[in-house]
């Protein structure tokens, strides 16, 4: 990628003033801003999604810096206008001195603003006029809302189990294991944490095999500990190495070289951003006081609840007056504990998909915690991403969402004290109120339900059905079979 940069000429700076009104002025304005080799004049003349390769502003102006620094353009002629869905598509002869001349395409939006330039992305290897091709199709288990691949890393014949997180920038190791297949760290990384800072060690050079696909030269964060049952996690690995297609109904990842994809046509196209390192979806969610967010989250598979909202967002749009809450909790981010209420959002919208009720969070704002918080008003998490099969293109800067068999399962529920809700077709335990009989009873959270009452978890996947009985076993106890272990258990619940 850092090669790119050395290559001179590069028409695409172009940015193109928001009052050109032709084709003409466009590649005008942008033959003198490639000329005068000036950034901050290039800035105003770009689209808010202008990107190169797979990465949009902030990180292509020192791109565009040292491709400026390097430009010998002579001019920049325009040869022909296309239109296009989404604005134009024009064709332009580059003309750099003493080199031959070249076409390429720019692309604008529908206000004339330069969205991508053909010639960047080609030197960033992103061809989109190429059709994609199928690379590798790679099984997962979905378990305790997680999506857990196998894999093997170098020389090492240990199947490790690692969370597939699309809010990880790269892989992550638990140190026993890391320890166990060789794996040293050979530097020392500074983390931040709330108010102070930490040390943690970076391993490279590592290569990650699956069944019929090898992705070399990954880094690896060495962690002190991870979660008791898997190995670690990894997510940008493969996102920005190919386009990734994650299908629950069949439980596997799928992953297509970079180029010009074939999306369902029954599925919805929404804008990707990446512009914090993560993807992100922009989202519209309801919240049981009558507000309404449309907001930016972080797309996150390895966030095991629906959505969280994070406290300076909950803080600047007022969003907890009034909020209607079913329990109080803590939760951790980037090191720093904070207050957490939860309760029933009336529904969140995602493209052109409406999905109904679920229990969502909102943190609780204190002073300060703009300072640590992410950027952006929540995360959009697993609970809510496992109802739809998804294609996340980074390069193309677009998710695909279709439903999934998921998408039509009863929203989750509370009774007795307890969260109770579908994932994989079965009714799992989600959340137990502490302090309650329910925690008392010794139900836990991510138990399989097989019966509550005498009622088959088949006569529970209707709406009407859980309204039904839900009134019927209020005040009652209740008698629920659960799967533990492999065995079926009996719990009475006050």
């Amino acid at each position: 990628m850092k090669k790119l940069f050395l290559y001179a000429g590069l028409c695409l700076c172009l940015g193109l003033r928001a009052y050109a009104q032709d084709a003409a002025s466009v590649v005008k304005s942008l033959e003198t801003a490639i000329r005068q080799k000036s950034v901050e004049q290039v800035k105003p003349l770009l689209s808010p999604s202008f990107h190169i390769g797979l990465y949009p502003a902030p990180y292509v102006y020192s791109m565009l810096d040292r491709v400026f620094r390097k430009d010998s353009l002579e001019k920049l002629v325009l040869r022909r206008e296309e239109k296009t869905a989404d604005g134009k598509r024009l064709l332009v002869r580059y003309c750099n001195l003493g080199q031959p001349a070249f076409d390429t395409y720019l692309y604008l939006n529908a206000a004339n603003q330069l969205e991508k330039v053909q010639y960047y992305d080609l030197l960033a290897g992103i061809n989109l006029d190429k059709p994609a091709q199928l690379a590798a199709v790679i099984p997962f288990t979905y378990q305790r809302n997680r999506i857990v691949v196998t894999l093997t890393l170098n020389d090492s014949k240990k199947p490790l189990r690692l969370l597939f997180d699309t809010g990880a920038d790269g892989m992550g190791l638990k140190k026993s294991v890391a320890d166990e297949i060789g794996i040293t760290a050979n530097r020392q990384q500074s983390t931040s944490v709330v108010g102070a800072s930490t040390q943690i060690g970076i391993a490279s050079g590592i290569a990650m095999h699956f069944d019929t696909l090898t992705i070399p030269n990954n880094n690896s964060a060495i962690f002190p500990q991870f979660d008791a049952d898997l190995d670690g996690l990894f997510g940008a690995n493969f996102l920005r190495n190919y386009i990734t297609e994650i299908d629950f109904d069949s439980s596997v990842i799928r992953l297509f070289t970079f180029g010009k994809f074939d999306y369902n046509k029954k599925a919805s196209l929404i804008p990707l951003d990446y512009s914090l390192g993560v993807p992100g979806i922009k989202g519209k969610a309801t919240l049981n006081n009558g507000k309404v967010l449309e907001g930016d989250f972080h797309f996150d598979t390895g966030a095991g609840y629906p959505l969280i909202l994070f406290g300076p967002s909950v803080h600047r749009n007022q969003l907890d007056e009034n909020f209607k809450v079913a329990f109080h909790s803590t939760t951790v981010s980037m090191g720093h504990s904070s207050p957490v209420v939860s309760g029933t959002f009336n529904g969140m919208e995602i493209g052109q998909w409406q999905l109904g009720s679920f229990t969502g969070t909102l943190q609780t704002y204190r002073e300060g915690d703009e300072k640590w918080s992410p950027k952006g008003d929540g995360s959009f998490g697993i609970e809510l991403i496992n109802r739809f099969n998804w294609v996340i293109n980074l390069a193309d800067h677009r998710y695909s969402a279709i439903p999934n068999r998921n998408f039509a399962m009863p929203a989750n529920f509370w009774l007795k004290d307890i969260e109770w809700g579908f994932a994989g077709g079965k009714l799992i335990v989600k959340r137990v109120s502490p302090g309650t009989g329910a925690a008392d009873s010794g139900i836990m959270e991510n138990d399989e339900v097989l019966a509550i009452n005498g009622v088959k978890v088949a006569d529970l996947t209707t709406e009407a059905n859980i309204r039904k009985y839900s009134e019927e076993w209020k005040g009652r106890e209740m008698k629920v079979e659960v799967n533990k272990f492999g065995k079926p258990w009996k719990i009475d619940i006050p």
